[in-house]
């Protein structure tokens, strides 16, 4: 098989500080089973190993199959190398929750991420990074604004800051690497302006966005899309829903990994340098109580975010 690749070799090493005794759990689909059977031969060289496949789920946050949940209940480390992530299901919060299980969401990977990109950064110094900022990524008010027309402001009191550090090293953890970043749950109700989407949206119909979509937020929901094609794509996959929770302001995350570029891969965009992305529909893993069937990230470009006055990154680069 020869040597093996960069990105496998970080996930297998320091993302996951995998121990002789780690049992893994490979998920993934029809149409990302490429991705699995590499990593499957990989890691099967170093540990116990076992991958199961089901059919591609419909959206993100989608549960996986019975079957699948229950084998997620014994395994130490899992890797979801799906299409559709996860991330927010009950099942992946679950096994986490239960304390014994280190979960790596691997949505939407193409071979090429396993050689170069963001997996070949340093994730002991994006730990260091992500340490540094947190102190200062907690507090009232959260306001961004980006040349690209974004203005937004919303209250993030009592929310604390969420890590993905790229790595699960301790029981109970999930990551999403190469994405690496640090995010708030707005509080519900409170976002207010107006969000301009100029880098991507990590969807099979959508990805990177060629034409600006602008979207009008009030009291805590987006009320209008306009734009061309690409709004007309976002205002039919929220529609056909039919659930008012699916256009909740969510999240708002800011990535740090420097070796992550926009390419129309979800993590590698919601975790690009320089960018903002908001979530949109469920918030459950960020201190919010909306339980919507979709989230849903977006990027925007050459982001400021300030909060409570503070500027923690302008114009897409960090000022702490």
């Amino acid at each position: 098989m020869g040597e093996m690749p960069l990105g496998i070799r970080s996930l297998l090493g320091p993302i996951t500080d995998l121990k002789s005794e780690d049992r893994i759990l490979i998920i993934t689909d029809t149409d990302k089973f490429q991705i699995g059977k590499e990593l499957f031969d990989w890691a099967s060289k170093v540990n116990e190993t076992s991958m199961a496949v089901m059919t591609p789920r419909a959206s993100h946050g989608d549960e996986p199959t019975v079957e699948i949940a229950a084998a997620m209940e014994t395994a130490n480390v899992i890797f979801a190398a799906t299409s559709m992530s996860m991330f927010h299901s009950q099942a992946r919060r679950r096994v986490v929750q239960n304390g014994h299980c280190r979960y790596v969401n691997l949505v939407d990977y193409i071979p090429s991420m396993f050689h170069e990109g963001g997996l070949t950064a340093d994730f002991l110094e994006i730990t260091e990074i992500l340490n540094r900022i947190a102190p200062h990524f907690r507090g009232k008010k959260v306001e961004l604004s980006s040349p690209g027309g974004t203005n937004l402001v919303c209250s993030v009191e009592g929310r604390e800051p969420v890590i993905d550090y790229g790595r699960s090293i301790c029981p109970g953890q999930s990551s999403s690497p190469p994405n690496a970043e640090i995010a708030l749950g707005p509080v519900e109700g409170t976002a207010q302006g107006v969000l301009v989407i100029d880098g991507s949206i990590p969807h099979p119909s959508l990805n990177m966005i060629r034409e600006p979509i602008t979207m009008h937020v009030e009291d805590g929901q987006i009320v209008m899309i306009s734009g061309t094609n690409e709004a007309d794509t976002v205002r039919r996959i929220l529609e056909q829903y039919k659930d008012s929770r699916v256009y909740n302001i969510g999240e708002v995350g800011l990535p740090v990994n420097r070796e992550n570029k926009i390419c129309g891969r979800m993590l590698a965009d919601e975790g690009a340098y320089g960018t903002v992305h908001i979530g949109i529909g469920n918030n459950l893993s960020f201190g919010g109580n909306v339980e919507a069937p979709l989230h849903m990230d977006m990027v925007i470009r050459d982001i400021t975010l300030k909060i409570d006055g503070r500027i923690i990154s302008q114009n897409g680069i960090l000022q702490i």
